[in-house]
């Protein structure tokens, strides 16, 4: 076997001849050599050999012995970071990631609505905003499981992309006829979030085939998806809820998400053939004896605690304000849409400067605008400059991720997408334990006795405050180098 990295090819030569020689004189053209080769266009990352079937091998007898002549079907693949076939990948995530992640992140206007219904008025707004946090908590929690088992079976992924878009249009439609907290919880909560999380995560391990050294743009450009969602669908709920109620503006939801998704399947395919004899060798636990791994792990899971928050509790803040339903939902636009920009401009910078300017931008930034510009909101304007300064900053964190995995433990797809999983399940927990957190924070309070002004309009300013305080925390990510055993040269580069 020979591997020749320059000419992006793996070939099989020196087979012995068969038939036996004793036999040329039987067979015309004897004795015969199998040449198999496989055009593979590495770029920067490695991946195993692929075999998908003998329509895509070529096989082909010579005679004349010795010789070596590649096939002119021999597979050749779509070049990294760039090309149609990248581009249409990268378009259909974008998609994908718009339609999976815009309901849960414009939860708060359900939350707005819900304590109106007239089935779930009766239910606090602090348990009804755990149906939002568990949305979004369940798709980031899933991903130990599913990913590593998307993994390990790969020509399964389109079976389950499907599977996942069956089970968010029936989360959806339960959700229309449902009357108790508990029915939403399953529904809405869990079985969406399921369903996204099959059809999401499947569509995310391409992007390491894909893009190599402009992933980190790259995949700031497909989260920008969750935040164009977030601009349009919040008004685009706002204004069913409020015309046809909700079992119409669900229902409505499901049958669009189903004729929306299905057309990304065919766009959603890996760069590398999938493969029917799987590498089956056990994944790289070494990362988890590498310190900084353990602190930008930390670091992720406290943004991850902190970063929903404002999303989810401005609507009710501006009702509370007396500024208007409206009013909420344009902060919360604000929010998702100067994200767009946010992630592909941390992206970026990512891909051109050493991470940790990334890191300290997106904690420190948010955290300033969370105390400042939040806490002392009483009008909609402040209240709408720190929906755009937060949302620029604080979401672009999961742009950073592609560098974290890179820091940990190099370009390797598969290992890759174990380290991403983790990340999203650290993030995972903070959303998921935000609500309660939450719930015990907000009650009327005062800064000082003597004060005339509450920081934090009624009851929020302990919520304001454990918010900026744990994006500040967060900024320890910038210290991953601290613990590593080899000197920092610069900020600069990598």
């Amino acid at each position: 076997m020979s591997y020749s990295p320059d000419t992006s090819s793996i070939e099989l030569e020196q087979i012995p001849a068969y038939p036996p020689a004793s036999l040329d004189q039987d067979l015309p053209g004897g004795p015969y050599e199998i040449s198999f080769s496989v055009s593979h266009n590495i770029g920067e990352n490695e991946y195993g050999i692929d075999f998908s079937g003998a329509s895509s091998v070529p096989l082909s007898a010579t005679s004349t012995r010795g010789l070596n002549i590649e096939p002119e079907n021999a597979i050749s693949l779509p070049p990294m970071d760039g090309g149609f076939h990248a581009f249409a990948y990268l378009a259909s995530a974008w998609f994908i990631e718009f339609l999976v992640w815009s309901p849960p992140f414009s939860y708060g206007v359900f939350l707005n609505f819900y304590t109106t219904d007239p089935d779930l008025k009766q239910y606090s707004s602090s348990s009804l905003a755990l149906v939002g946090s568990m949305a979004s908590g369940v798709l980031y929690l899933s991903s130990p499981v599913v990913l590593p088992i998307i993994n390990r079976f790969p020509r399964h992924k389109r079976t389950v992309m499907i599977l996942g878009i069956l089970l968010c249009v029936s989360g959806l439609i339960g959700a229309a006829f449902s009357t108790k907290i508990w029915h939403l919880i399953i529904t809405q909560g869990f079985m969406y979030s399921l369903g996204g999380s099959l059809l999401y995560f499947p569509t995310t391990t391409y992007l390491f085939e894909w893009f190599s050294q402009k992933r980190g743009i790259a995949n700031g450009v497909m989260y920008s998806g969750t935040g164009v969602g977030g601009v349009v669908t919040p008004f685009v709920i706002e204004n069913l809820l409020s015309k046809y109620g909700r079992r119409t503006t669900l229902l409505s939801l499901a049958f669009a998400f189903l004729f929306l998704s299905v057309p990304c399947l065919p766009f959603n395919k890996p760069r590398v053939p999938v493969a029917q004899v799987v590498d089956i060798r056990s994944v790289n636990t070494g990362f988890l004896k590498y310190s900084p791994f353990w602190i930008l792990f930390m670091a992720n899971l406290s943004q991850g605690l902190a970063s929903f928050l404002p999303s989810l509790y401005l609507p009710t803040f501006a009702s509370d304000l007396s500024l208007g339903t409206t009013s909420g939902t344009l902060a919360l636009s604000f929010i998702n849409g100067a994200s767009v920009p946010g992630l592909i401009f941390l992206g970026w910078l990512s891909d051109l400067l050493d991470v940790r300017w990334s890191i300290l931008l997106s904690s420190l930034g948010s955290a300033l605008a969370v105390f400042l510009l939040w806490g002392f909101a009483e009008t909609l304007l402040p209240l709408l400059v720190f929906a755009c300064i937060y949302g620029f900053l604080a979401p672009s964190w999961c742009a950073l991720w592609p560098r974290f995995v890179a820091t940990v433990d190099g370009d390797d797809p598969r290992q890759a997408s174990i380290l991403m999983s983790i990340l999203f399940a650290g993030r995972g927990i903070g959303n998921v334990l935000a609500a309660p957190i939450a719930s015990g924070l907000l009650h009327p309070w005062n800064l000082t006795n003597k004060s005339r002004t509450n920081y934090g309009f009624e009851g929020y300013g302990p919520l304001i405050i454990f918010t900026g305080l744990t994006l500040l925390v967060s900024s320890m990510g910038t210290g991953y180098r601290i613990l590593e055993r080899r000197p920092i040269s610069s900020l600069v580069g990598e």
